[in-house]
């Protein structure tokens, strides 16, 4: 290979390079927010570590019978609370679950959201509300589920409608009220109340470090 041949082929590796890490750098700023958020909870990990086994003997004790399907759920409506977005707690997109819980873990879920709040009022913080993620789910979502998340499992306590998740890198400010909070600091209230919460005998929590949230089962 001649120099005349070398130096266009150096220009183009060099472009390639530039590119390369130009996407490097969004990537890392895109994500550096999040990271920060999940550093900030991982000794969570360990607060926060009510295995899947300990969970569903509580969600088999007060749910419901697993459903098959979503024509199902309708059936059982009457035993259940429909969840949906109010000042407390905002629910999120669900594409494998359905908004519903036991009485028990309905209100858990409230008084989260209100002692979630209650601590940003006292703290002088603008108010937030919790995102909720998932919620009750049959075993063909389950089914879905498992064909895209490798961490989803057949014993999954989201089918007593015992159980919930909230995200702990997403909040939803409602008012401009009062003091700013960065997501790192909404995120440790939200695992105050839950420590207070679990140590009340309420609800076991699994810190999900893949899904970024934690997840809950009322006990009750």
């Amino acid at each position: 290979m001649n120099i005349i041949s070398i130096f266009p082929f150096r220009r183009f590796l060099c472009k390639v390079l530039a590119f390369a890490l130009i996407a490097l750098i969004v990537s890392s700023c895109q994500c550096s927010e999040e990271r920060k958020v999940v550093k900030s909870v991982v000794e969570g990990r360990y607060q926060f570590n009510d295995i899947n086994s300990t969970q569903l003997e509580a969600a088999t004790r007060f749910g419901i019978e697993p459903l098959e399907g979503r024509d199902d759920v309708e059936k059982v409506t009457d035993k259940l609370v429909e969840i949906t977005t109010n000042d407390m707690y905002k629910v999120d997109r669900l594409d494998y679950s359905v908004p519903y819980l036991i009485p028990s873990a309905a209100t858990l879920l409230h008084d989260i959201g209100q002692r979630f709040q209650d601590r940003l009022h006292a703290d002088g913080y603008r108010k937030h509300r919790i995102i909720v993620t998932s919620v009750l789910r049959t075993q063909e979502d389950v089914e879905r589920l498992m064909g895209k998340n490798q961490n989803a499992t057949k014993k999954s306590c989201h089918m007593y409608a015992t159980t919930f998740d909230i995200t702990y890198v997403r909040f939803e400010r409602i008012s401009m009220e009062g003091n700013p909070i960065a997501d790192r600091k909404l995120c440790n209230v939200l695992g105050a109340v839950l420590e207070e919460l679990r140590d009340e005998g309420r609800c076991y929590v699994k810190f999900e470090n893949n899904q970024h949230c934690f997840h809950i089962t009322s006990r009750m």
